[in-house]
């Protein structure tokens, strides 16, 4: 297993050699297109770091599919599930519970089911039932390999008509834009984590990039080993943003900003930014740079991945440790 600072610092590589595994993997899924289904609906099975991607395609997807595209990360799966949805079920191990649980009630449905994964039970179920799959090499921590896994399952989309050519194409041209951005990167996250160390983050966004809070959350979780609260706008602005009465000097507020924002929401968070202050808070507003939405995405997800690593080395802990999540899998697997 390499250390997560290589992971990180290959991201880009990642994603490049992703793109030519899809481009060298068979027409396979083509052949389920061609053979007449369309489905009505599309829910994307996984949890944590292999289920983030379907958070964020949905995110992508929401306001422009004629179709519901929803990630659903728990052991059971919505009503709707029926012969006519495609299910996408994602597992970097092949062995996470829920996702095997999810996907055999989603066979039994009758639904159409592809596969991302490294091997493992989903693997053998994907070969037993002869579902269509992308594999990924195996052997590092789920949250390491977003980029083969996230380029997997919008190639995925893509062959049955859920993702535009257009927007893989400009997934696909970020192996470059993440390269190039990532001296910019590392200076920007040292800047950021100056400024967090020692105090309780509170991560904001716009709800259509929620998904990317989650991210920084996850990694801030994983790697940094810290709590950190998530919430979006406009929603806080309803409930929480009462909570800030109690806000004060040990809070950071970190707001992730794109020009894909809603216009009402961009003002929102520029008068929420002035109490925060008010209160103590220090405040890090976080442009996404790029030319293009994919551009962007990517741009974040890295610059969260990097101040995560970041923050682990300056509290000397490993960031690839999950010993609370081993030691409830080792008390899981003795429930009968």
């Amino acid at each position: 297993m390499a250390d997560m600072r290589d992971l990180i610092e290959n991201f880009p590589e990642q994603i490049s050699a992703a793109v030519t595994d899809m481009q060298n993997k068979d027409a396979g899924l083509h052949k389920e297109v061609s053979s007449g289904f369309s489905p009505n609906g599309v829910l994307i099975l996984g949890m944590g770091g292999s289920g983030i991607g379907g958070a964020i395609a949905s995110d992508i997807l929401s306001h422009d599919s004629t179709i519901p595209v929803v990630a659903n990360s728990d052991y059971l799966i919505p009503g709707w599930v029926s012969q006519s949805t495609l299910v996408l079920a994602c597992s970097y191990s092949g062995n996470t519970e829920e996702t095997i649980e999810a996907v055999t009630s989603s066979h039994e449905r009758g639904a159409k089911i592809a596969v991302i994964t490294s091997g493992g039970l989903l693997g053998a179920l994907a070969e037993k039932h002869n579902w269509p799959f992308v594999s990924m090499p195996g052997g590092q921590p789920p949250r390491s390999q977003f980029g083969r896994s996230f380029v997997g399952l919008a190639w995925t989309l893509k062959q049955f008509g859920c993702f535009s050519e257009k927007m893989y194409s400009e997934l696909e041209a970020t192996s470059t834009s993440t390269a190039d951005a990532f001296g910019s990167v590392c200076e920007q996250a040292e800047s950021i984590a100056d400024l967090v160390v020692g105090k309780s983050i509170l991560l904001y966004s716009d709800t259509g990039v929620g998904s990317i809070a989650t991210r920084w959350r996850q990694q801030l979780n994983e790697n940094s080993k810290l709590l950190v609260n998530t919430q979006m706008f406009p929603e806080m602005n309803h409930n929480e943003l009462v909570g800030w009465d109690s806000g004060n000097e040990s809070d950071v507020v970190l707001i992730i900003r794109t020009p894909e924002d809603h216009k009402r929401t961009q003002f929102r968070m520029n008068v929420c930014s002035e109490i925060f202050r008010e209160f103590g808070a220090d405040v890090v507003v976080i442009d996404a740079e790029g030319e293009n939405q994919m551009q962007r995405l990517m741009y974040l997800i890295q610059l969260g991945d990097v101040l995560s690593l970041l923050l682990a080395e300056r509290a000397g802990i490993d960031p690839v440790d999950i010993t609370n999540i081993e030691r409830l899998k080792a008390e899981l697997s003795t429930l009968k």
